[in-house]
Formats: C-alpha cells, structure tokens, sequence
C-alpha cells in the first residue's frame, strides 16, 4: 500500500496547532490559559470561517490516516492495531462532525448545538486514549520500537490525566481549563506525528528493500 496516508498524519496535527495560534492571535480578549480551542469557533467568532476550513483539514487528514494504517496490513495486522487505527478514523469523524454543533458561549443557556458539541468531545476523549495505548500494546513486539512504546504509555497517562482535569476545570469555568486542554490536546497530535513518522520510515525502508 502506498505511504501517502502517513504524510497526512504529519501535516493534520501540524495544520492544527497552526491554527490554534492563528486564531489566538486574530482574536481579542482571549486567554490560551483559561479559554478553550472550541472557543475559536463560536457561532459569532471572527475568522470562524478560516479556522473551520483549518480545523476541518486537520481531522479529513486524520481520518485518511486512520483508515490507511488500518487498511496497512505490511505496518501490523493484529487485532490491538486494527481497533487503534479505527479510532483514529472515528477520532477525525467526529472531530469534523462538532463543527456542525458549535460551542456554547460562556454563560449563555445551552443549546442543542452547545450539548452535541460537549457529548462528541465525551466520545473523543476516550477514543484518543484508548488508541494511544492500544496502539503502544500493537508495537511491543518490535524490539525496535520500544521507546516510541514507552513514549505512546506516557502520552497515554498525560492525556488521561490532563484530560480529566480538563473536563472538571471547563465544567467548574475555572481559569486553567484551556491550559490543561492544550496540554491534552497537543499531547495528542504531537503522538499522531511521531507515529505517522515511524510509519512513514518503515514504509520507506520496506519500498528501498524491494527495490534491491
């Protein structure tokens, strides 16, 4: 299979974290402490439309790397492999599909929109860390790989534990809760790019070999 997919690995998240400090910093009286990523993309917030298309490019990428490592039987063919890149497939769907339901604003009522949005980002967190360390369990086999092992753990725990205080600091308006949002999310995306990297390698050096 080709390799192509691995490159929208690298370039998704990249876009991503593009597009966060673009919007910081085309829009006023915001706060990458306290405010959250989604607040970018309010119905009323300005830019809504680049970053969308930003942000919308980011998880189409995604999920083409899910479905490609999944479809990728030369990369790993056990089952642990196969339901991680799934997940990163899901993660990119449902991470285009909250654009359709934007945030609610702070203090306002909720919304039908506002909730769908909160219960697509529920569904989100437990898939990324779930493919993280299911992930991490696919490559303990390669010797070669146990650092990105060890690394994909501890990404793993960052995630669950950054992500929990997330959850509760937002829910509680407390002024860290973008903080620890950032550090959840950029855990994330910084995993998906060293992953699709290796991926992109070993896919590499298998097309060097055959051609020997």
């Amino acid at each position: 299979m080709k390799k192509s997919y691995a490159i929208f690995g690298i370039i998704g998240p990249i876009v991503y974290i593009f597009a966060v400090f673009i919007g910081v910093a085309l829009k006023n009286d915001y706060s990458q402490i306290t405010n959250t990523i989604s607040e970018l993309t309010l119905a009323n917030a300005p830019n809504k439309l680049l970053l969308d298309v930003l942000f919308s490019f980011y998880n189409i990428s995604l999920l083409i790397f899910g479905f490609g490592a999944y479809l990728d039987s030369n990369i790993d063919d056990s089952k642990k492999y196969k339901v991680a890149s799934i997940f990163l497939a899901l993660i990119g769907l449902l991470g285009l599909s909250m654009y359709f339901f934007p945030q609610d604003p702070r203090g306002a009522a909720s919304t039908v929109s506002g909730t769908l949005h909160i219960i697509l980002a529920g569904i989100i967190s437990p898939l990324t860390i779930i493919s993280i360390f299911l992930m991490g369990l696919s490559f303990r086999k390669y010797s070669e790989l146990k650092l990105f092992v060890t690394y994909s753990y501890l990404s793993g725990v960052i995630v669950l534990v950054s992500g929990g205080i997330a959850a509760v600091s937002i829910a509680n308006n407390s002024i860290y809760g973008g903080l620890f949002e950032r550090i959840t999310i950029f855990t994330f995306m910084i995993w998906v790019i060293i992953l699709s990297y290796l991926i992109l390698g070993k896919k590499s050096s298998e097309s060097t070999n055959n051609n020997i």
